[in-house]
């Protein structure tokens, strides 16, 4: 049924929440919907059944990494019912807890606890941090695209979003995943992220970002991308036109 509500799981992440105007990262983590129709069957009285909404719990790490324990109420209990099919509410629902996993270890990684510890890699020379959020011109004249990064490399840690409505063969929403570790290279004012992303909320492609500081009075600040993955490749960039790239020193 199509007229019902249908609800899956996000993820809104920030790693310079103490900045004057943060940037977060959305992601949609559920890979099926986890509910349809109302989540409250009660109204608003005393009596109402919340159960779907009482459990969402989080564990996450400095590498964007979380796990999230949630309700979900997709399936039918059978057993019970009454058993209107999968996709009216009406049906009787089987409540459990789900979570997200990963299955395979991120390549590259170092455990540094506990009796498989290794030792970490050297802190990079010079560490560095570079944030950027705001609008270039799209592939389609007269449209924009918007962005928005974070990037350090002591520890190594990025962060990307990206979105254009007017890009060739249809609009795209990039996100990096960080099934891979980022790299992350800095050169004066400009540095260069490379890493793993979900393209449309489907995974298996990367993400290349080149982007500068300039000066952002005269509008100077660049940022390029280019994001590729099984037949599919985009790139894109110039001179921003709103917002702003800055440098800081770790």
């Amino acid at each position: 049924m199509q007229g019902w509500a249908q609800w899956n799981v996000f993820y809104a992440e920030s790693v310079n929440g103490h900045d004057a105007t943060p940037f977060f990262f959305q992601s949609v983590i559920s890979d099926h919907v986890i509910h349809r129709g109302t989540l409250s069957t009660g109204g608003l009285g005393g009596g109402a059944d919340r159960s779907l909404a009482d459990l969402f719990q989080v564990a996450f790490d400095p590498r964007h990494f979380a796990n999230v324990a949630f309700s979900d109420d997709h399936k039918v209990n059978t057993g019970v019912g009454p058993d209107n099919g999968p996709d009216n509410p009406t049906s009787r629902r089987l409540i459990r807890a789900n979570f997200t996993h990963q299955l395979m270890a991120t390549a590259g990684s170092v455990v540094t606890t506990g009796s498989c510890a290794g030792s970490p890699p050297p802190p990079p020379l010079g560490a560095e941090k570079i944030t950027g959020v705001g609008q270039i011109p799209s592939q389609k004249p007269g449209l924009s695209a918007n962005f928005g990064f974070v990037a350090k490399n002591d520890p190594t840690n990025a962060s990307l979003s990206y979105h254009d409505d007017g890009a060739t063969g249809g609009s795209i929403d990039v996100h990096s995943s960080n099934v891979t570790v980022p790299t992350i290279t800095f050169s004066g004012n400009c540095a260069t992220l490379k890493g793993s992303a979900k393209l449309n909320q489907k995974p298996g492609y990367n993400y290349n970002v080149n982007t500068c500081d300039g000066d952002p009075a005269a509008g100077k600040d660049t940022f390029f991308i280019s994001v590729s993955g099984p037949n599919f490749s985009y790139s894109n960039g110039g001179f921003i036109t709103s917002g702003n790239i800055q440098i800081h020193q770790q």
